[in-house]
């Protein structure tokens, strides 16, 4: 029987928290009751990502949520994930890559776009937790 959702995230996680390269994520964080009044009914949460910049993502066993100076609003939701993509959908066809040269990688190593059923979410600012957060999603979506 394959891991649940919960299970995938927890591992993708453990993976790189424990050695250590990661260290702007937990596992089991405290959550704040103004994210757990946003739980939909039997929700946890899981993981949460401290963003480079300021505000957190919230990676329950349903979906992201998206913290920040702004509020709470919710990301994705998990079953809507199509396909994953490192920093940008086109790759180093973008303009923006192309623009930057050589400071491409450096401006933009932490940044995902997700294709979901309705468009394209963008997840910027992920620090050194965007290699468990990519293979996450790449998990989820085989």
């Amino acid at each position: 029987m394959p891991p649940s959702t919960e299970r995938k995230l927890i591992i993708q996680f453990q993976k790189y928290l424990h050695p250590g390269y990661v260290q702007n994520a937990c596992i089991d964080p405290d959550v704040p009751n103004s994210v757990a009044r946003e739980a939909d009914l039997n929700e946890i949460f899981i993981v949460r990502v401290d963003l480079r910049h300021s505000g957190h993502y919230w990676f329950s066993n349903r979906r992201v949520l998206h913290e920040d100076s702004d509020g709470l609003r919710e990301l994705l939701r998990y079953t809507a994930v199509q396909q994953v993509h490192w920093m940008f959908k086109d790759g180093f066809t973008d303009p923006r890559a192309l623009a930057e040269g050589a400071n491409f990688k450096r401006q933009y190593y932490d940044r995902l776009e997700i294709e979901v059923e309705d468009g394209l979410v963008v997840m910027e600012g992920l620090g050194q937790a965007y290699l468990p957060v990519l293979n996450f999603f790449r998990w989820i979506n085989d």
